[in-house]
C-alpha cells in the first residue's frame, strides 16, 4: 500500500501545482489538524480528489501526509509546531515567527498547541530540532540533577 500511497500523493501534488498549491496544502494541512475524519467537511477540490482513493480513512490520511511532506518539499517550507503553555498573541507570534526564519533560513509552516501542562515558556520543534525552554522541562532538569547529587555522590 505505501507504494500506491505515495502514487496518489504524487499525483495530488500535481493535481494541486496545476490548480494552486499553497491553496489547496493550506485546505489538507487544515483538514488533517481539525482531526480528518468527516469528508464532509473537506474542501471541495480535496474531496473530489480523495474520492479517487481506494480504501477507507486510513489510506486517505495516509496519502494527505504523503502530500503535505511532499508539498512542503516543493514550497521550500519547514514544519514547525510551536507549544505553548497559554495562548500566544499575533504580535507575540510574528516576532517568533522573524527570529525562527533568521535562524533556520527557510520559511517556517507553522502550527500552535496549547498544553497547559508546560507551566509556561515554549517548545518549539522545527524538522527535526526541538527548542525546549519550558518551566516543566528546566523542572525535570532541576530533579534530575538533585537525584544524580544525591545517588552519584555516594
Amino acid at each position: 500500500m505505501l507504494k500506491l500511497t505515495h502514487r496518489y500523493a504524487k499525483a495530488l501534488l500535481e493535481y494541486a501545482e496545476e490548480h494552486g498549491l499553497e491553496a489547496l496544502y493550506r485546505q489538507a494541512l487544515t483538514y488533517i489538524v481539525s482531526g480528518g475524519h468527516d469528508p464532509a467537511q473537506m474542501p471541495e477540490a480535496l474531496r473530489a480528489f480523495t474520492e479517487l482513493i481506494p480504501g477507507g480513512e486510513e489510506e486517505i490520511s495516509a496519502v494527505l501526509y504523503a502530500f503535505l511532506d511532499m508539498a512542503r518539499e516543493r514550497m521550500d517550507l519547514l514544519e514547525c509546531e510551536i507549544i505553548s503553555a497559554v495562548p500566544l498573541s499575533h504580535e507575540q507570534l510574528v516576532k517568533l515567527e522573524e527570529r525562527l526564519i533568521l535562524m533556520f533560513r527557510k520559511q517556517l509552516d507553522i502550527t500552535t498547541t496549547v498544553d497547559a501542562s508546560l507551566l509556561g515558556g515554549l517548545r518549539v520543534i522545527v524538522g527535526n530540532t526541538v527548542l525546549d525552554d519550558t518551566i516543566k522541562r528546566k523542572l525535570m532538569d532541576m530533579k534530575t540533577g538533585i537525584y544524580e547529587g544525591v545517588y552519584m555522590s555516594q
